[in-house]
């Protein structure tokens, strides 16, 4: 009986066990600083936990990572610990910020793939850290004085000159504002008419070709090129659409593009090209030569399918000579 017991509160240890270990998350992202105030100037050491399982292939942040306004100075990344069908990876990064204040070290993201195959990418955030940065300077001891004795101010003729000087610019300038004012109200406009904004597409149509033209390709500059290619395409949804396509993530311009008058062949170019940006910006992806060729026609297809044309109608009362060429009113159509 004791040996039966004992077999079964084994086995029951291991089953407990076991169910602990499955009941963990596929990955695991976690954040922390060895403190939160510190002096400005000050450095900060923050860790990034990243524990997944050995089945699924995670891209690992490297130096080039945005830490809000905390500056990198040194960065180190660990070899992964490997431990009952998980692995553990876990950089450090050493920061500093040279202004007082509150400061929020915004979440981090790791994008992971599923399975250790290629296919559709997720992302998973660290949780934003707090710090408090305080000054260096200290308030000094304060102590009891004897109130000075009052003094003689002598006439000030600087203060004089000062007054007269500025009474006259004043009235200068309200003369000068009078006079504009009465332009403005004969013409419409004080010096000259604000030239129209130039439309969406030609701006994005004009920066795909002067990006092409630097052949960051052919030098190596991929996250460069593709971070350039992400803002043409914003800059023309947030100036065709009037969405804050520079503040947003791909995934809310999306959305917002949905509601939109938009073929669903144009959203599918929209997301492959922004969806292609962001794999390359954040998770370090490398592209393959046709997909960077993709890249360009998508976003160049979507500008062109989506823009809008303005042409300006013909005044009536003229006609166009098919025959001849020659342009003539409508008295003289009506007189023969």
């Amino acid at each position: 009986m004791r040996r039966l017991l004992g077999i079964h509160i084994f086995l029951s240890i291991v089953i407990g066990i076991c169910g602990a270990q499955d009941s963990r998350p596929l990955i695991e992202v976690n954040s922390v600083v060895d403190t939160s105030h510190i002096t400005i100037g000050d450095r900060i050491t923050y860790t990034l936990s990243i524990d997944h399982v050995d089945t699924m292939r995670v891209e690992k942040p490297g130096e080039g990572v945005h830490l809000g306004q905390f500056e990198i100075k040194d960065y180190k990344i660990y070899d992964p610990v490997r431990q009952e069908g998980r692995i553990l990876e876990k950089v450090e990064y050493v920061i500093s910020v040279f202004d007082t204040g509150t400061f929020v070290i915004p979440p981090f993201p790791v994008a992971y793939f599923p399975t250790d195959s290629l296919g559709d990418y997720k992302l998973i955030e660290a949780s934003a850290i707090t710090i408090y940065v305080e000054s260096v300077i200290q308030d000094e001891e304060r102590q009891l004085r004897d109130v000075k004795p009052p003094i003689d101010i002598p006439y000030d003729y600087f203060l004089l000159f000062s007054v007269i000087s500025s009474i006259i610019l004043i009235g200068a300038l309200v003369y000068l504002g009078y006079r504009l004012y009465l332009k403005r109200k004969e013409t419409g406009y004080f010096i000259k008419t604000p030239e129209p904004p130039r439309p969406a597409h030609e701006v994005a149509l004009e920066s795909l070709e002067e990006l092409l033209k630097k052949d960051f390709l052919s030098d190596g500059l991929i996250k460069e090129f593709y971070s350039d290619i992400s803002e043409i395409i914003r800059r023309y949804i947030e100036g065709r659409y009037f969405i804050p396509a520079l503040e947003e993530t791909s995934r809310e311009i999306l959305v917002e593009l949905n509601g939109q008058d938009i073929s669903g062949e144009m959203l599918l170019k929209a997301k492959e090209s922004l969806e292609l940006s962001d794999l390359v910006k954040f998770a370090k992806y490398k592209p393959s030569d046709e997909e960077n060729q993709n890249v360009v026609s998508w976003t160049r297809e979507f500008v062109e399918g989506t823009m809008v044309l303005f042409t300006i109608e013909e005044e009536p009362g003229i006609a166009e000579d098919t025959q001849n060429g020659d342009i003539e009113t409508a008295e003289e159509i009506k007189e023969k």
